[in-house]
C-alpha cells in the first residue's frame, strides 16, 4: 500500500516538472454554438497534491484566437488563480464568423509552465442562425400577445426553448414550446404594452438564433404616459412644422381635432411618411418604434379652404416644438417674415401737412 502511495506522488511530481516548472490545464468545450458563451474553467493544481503549483492570486492571460486559415486575435481575458487553484473565465461568441479558433494561455516568462501542462485547445464555432425561419410579421398591432410562428430545419419534433425580452427583462420563458415534425412552431406570448421585443430561440444544443419584434399600440393611455404638445397655424398654403425629440420605444404623435389633418413626418432614418386615416372628428394619428432621436412633424388641413391652429401632442418624447429647421427637411421653402411696404412720398408729404395745420390750430 505505501509503495502505491509513493509512486503517485512520484508520477504526480514528476508531471510538474522542476521547481520552476507550475503546471496549468483547461477544459473548454469542442464545439460552441455561435450565440452561446465559450466557457472556461482550469486548474492549477496536480492530482496527488495537495498545493496549487503556482501561488493564489497568480495571474495571466488566456486569448482567443480565429484560426481557420491565418490566426489572428479576437479577444483576450485576465486568468487569476484562486486558493484551491481553479480559475474560470468565457469569451461571448455573438457576432463571430463560424470555423476554427484556437484558445491559448500566456506563459508570463516562456518558461513559467512545465511541459506537462495544458495551454492550446481548438474550439469549433457553429452557427444555426441559418436554420431558424419566422414567419410571423416582424411588425405587430398591440392585440395582448406576440405572435411568434415559424420553424427550425434540422429540429423536427423535439421542441424549442423560447425566451422574450423587452429592454432587458425577460417578460416570457425560457420555456419550450412544441414543435412539429418539421421543425414548425407556433405560441402567442402574453404581453401587456407595446414595444421592442427581442426572442431568443434554442434548443439542447445550445442556442440556434434570435429575432426582433416591434409591437405598435398599447391597450389604452395610463397616467404615465403623459402627453406633450406644441401648438401653430396651419393652412394648406402654409403648413406647420414640429421636430420631437423622442425616447427609446413606441412614439405617439397626435394632432388636435375639428380639422382633416394631415401628417407628414420623417423618421430617424430619414425616411418620409404621410398619414390620413382620420375625419374632421378625430385625431390623427401615428406610432413610430424609436430610438430616441429627433422626428420630424408637417401638418396641413386636407382642404385648401381650411387654416387653424393645430395643436401636434407625443407621448414617450422629452419635447415637442415648433421647429425653423424642418421645412427645408421636407423641400418646402423657409417662410420669411413678411416685410413693411414703405409709405409711397405722397402719402407721406401729406401726413407731415396734417401735423401742421393741427399745430397752427
Amino acid at each position: 500500500m505505501k509503495r502505491i502511495a509513493w509512486l503517485t506522488i512520484i508520477a504526480a511530481m514528476m508531471l510538474v516538472g522542476t521547481a520552476s516548472a507550475a503546471y496549468i490545464t483547461f477544459n473548454a468545450p469542442q464545439t460552441v454554438y455561435i450565440g452561446d458563451t465559450l466557457k472556461i474553467t482550469g486548474t492549477t493544481t496536480v492530482e496527488g497534491l495537495p498545493k496549487p503549483t503556482v501561488n493564489p492570486g497568480f495571474s495571466t492571460e488566456i486569448i482567443l484566437y480565429r484560426a481557420q486559415y491565418t490566426k489572428h486575435e479576437i479577444e483576450r481575458k485576465t486568468i487569476v488563480v484562486q486558493n484551491d487553484g481553479s480559475f474560470s473565465t468565457a469569451f461571448e461568441t455573438d457576432g463571430l464568423e463560424p470555423g476554427q479558433y484556437s484558445i491559448e494561455i500566456v506563459d508570463p516568462t516562456l518558461s513559467t509552465f512545465g511541459s506537462s501542462s495544458k495551454r492550446q485547445q481548438i474550439v469549433n464555432l457553429i452557427d444555426r442562425s441559418g436554420l431558424l425561419k419566422i414567419d410571423s410579421p416582424v411588425n405587430q398591432g398591440f392585440g395582448g400577445t406576440l405572435d411568434l410562428r415559424g420553424s427550425i430545419a434540422d429540429l423536427g419534433d423535439a421542441g424549442v426553448q423560447v425566451r422574450v425580452e423587452r429592454d432587458g427583462f425577460t417578460v416570457y420563458g425560457p420555456q419550450y414550446v412544441a414543435t412539429d415534425k418539421n421543425g414548425a412552431f407556433s405560441v402567442e406570448v402574453p404581453i401587456s404594452e407595446g414595444g421592442i421585443y427581442e426572442v431568443t430561440f434554442s434548443d439542447t444544443k445550445g442556442y440556434i438564433g434570435d429575432a426582433v419584434f416591434v409591437v405598435a399600440g398599447a391597450p389604452g393611455p395610463t397616467p404615465t404616459e403623459a402627453m406633450i404638445s406644441a401648438s401653430s397655424p396651419a393652412s394648406r398654403s402654409s403648413p406647420a412644422y414640429f421636430e420631437v425629440d423622442t425616447k427609446r420605444g413606441i412614439v405617439t404623435i397626435a394632432t388636435s381635432a375639428g380639422i382633416d389633418w394631415v401628417i407628414e413626418y420623417i423618421d430617424e432614418d430619414g425616411k418620409s411618411h404621410k398619414v390620413n386615416n382620420k375625419g374632421m372628428l378625430e385625431p390623427e394619428t401615428v406610432e413610430v418604434a424609436a430610438q430616441g432621436g429627433p422626428i420630424y412633424v408637417k401638418v396641413y388641413p386636407m382642404s385648401f379652404n381650411d387654416s387653424d391652429t393645430v395643436q401636434v401632442s407625443a407621448s414617450n418624447a422629452d419635447s415637442v416644438r415648433v421647429s425653423q429647421t424642418a421645412p427645408g427637411l421636407f423641400g418646402d421653402a423657409t417662410p420669411t417674415p413678411a416685410q413693411a411696404a414703405p409709405l409711397p412720398a405722397a402719402l407721406a408729404l401729406l401726413a407731415l401737412l396734417a401735423v401742421v395745420f393741427v399745430r397752427r390750430g
